[in-house]
């Protein structure tokens, strides 16, 4: 509706038309409802996790959601360990400005052991900053029951950091990340799939790419010179790997799939979480930093935006057209 009274409506039949909110990228007033309509799309999703799931949330953190098919090439173990990194930090006294949501929403195909693992490790770690007054305040630990379209469309348009942290040359097609981005989310994420796109179209300033190439990783592949143990010998990734066996956790969780997870990530670690993991978390906390400066956030979240239009079907099917079909 917002979009609407700024620029008219031809953006619904011409996606491209969403550029015409360029002339607004300085626009203070504009930027300032942007953030109160991020706030409303907050209190949504906060009321919609009390009612379904009686989880309580703080409308004024950073919301950093992870929502997708739950696989290790998706990564979700790597936004687990980051979530084990803030869970020491905080500990240490380093407590951020402003406390972070981190949610996650995934289903598993029955018989993917280890993709249960991850889910079973995400549970432990929800359970476990909830009951830690020290940290609790700072960071909580989500997971949605069941994720669909339905929670999709209250999650997207409340997100802040949009987690697309696929293995760069794993990640074909996903749509996700542009959901997100039309709904002023900002991207962290590798350089893979449309990711790439998006950072085309947005800049450099306003998306945040992490982790190895592409190239690089195939070359892993091609030569089978990844060595997981390497890095987790490693004494800061060693660390957070660790915790997942920790007397912590295992007071929680099960044993058998806690240990076979850990030792997942030290002897295969097939989609190699390990390899970007100290990249990801370093430049996961500059987001966080980049956060504080609400009026050049929104200016981020108003670029992509902006920029969505370039995904509209109706511009992919006349491209098809014109380069193949040429019906």
């Amino acid at each position: 509706a917002y979009i609407t009274e700024l620029i008219g409506d031809g953006y619904k039949k011409d996606a491209e038309k969403l550029n015409d909110l360029a002339k607004f990228y300085d626009d203070d007033a504009v930027l300032g409802k942007i953030m109160d309509i991020k706030k409303q799309n907050k209190v949504v999703l906060k009321d919609y996790l009390k009612e379904t799931q009686n989880i309580d949330i703080d409308e004024n953190s950073i919301f950093d959601i992870q929502v997708k098919r739950l696989h290790e090439y998706k990564r979700q173990q790597m936004n687990a360990l980051w979530v084990i990194h803030k869970y020491f930090d905080i500990k240490a006294g380093n407590l951020p400005k402003t406390p972070v949501t981190v949610i996650f929403g995934a289903k598993a195909a029955p018989a993917y052991t280890i993709a249960k693992d991850i889910i079973h490790l995400i549970l432990c770690l929800q359970q476990l900053i909830d009951n830690d007054p020290e940290v609790s305040p700072y960071l909580k630990v989500v997971m949605i029951e069941n994720y669909n379209v339905s929670k999709a469309a209250k999650i997207i348009p409340a997100c802040d950091i949009s987690e697309q942290i696929s293995l760069a040359s794993k990640e074909a097609s996903g749509t996700g990340n542009m959901k997100f981005m039309l709904n002023g989310a900002l991207t962290l994420g590798t350089r893979d799939g449309a990711n790439v796109e998006i950072g085309e179209l947005v800049g450099e300033d306003n998306i945040y790419f992490f982790g190895e190439s592409s190239e690089a990783v195939i070359d892993h592949y091609a030569k089978a010179d990844y060595v997981s143990k390497d890095y987790y010998e490693q004494p800061e990734i060693k660390k957070l790997v660790d915790f997942i066996v920790s007397d912590e956790l295992l007071e929680i969780g099960q044993k058998e799939s806690l240990e076979r997870l850990h030792n997942e990530l030290i002897v295969k670690d097939w989609f190699m979480t390990l390899l970007d993991v100290e990249d990801y978390i370093k430049t996961k906390e500059g987001v966080l930093v980049d956060y504080e400066d609400r009026k050049t956030w929104a200016k981020k979240a108003l670029v992509n935006i902006s920029k969505a239009g370039f995904f509209s079907s109706d511009r992919t099917i006349a491209e098809y057209n014109k380069d193949i079909w040429r019906l």
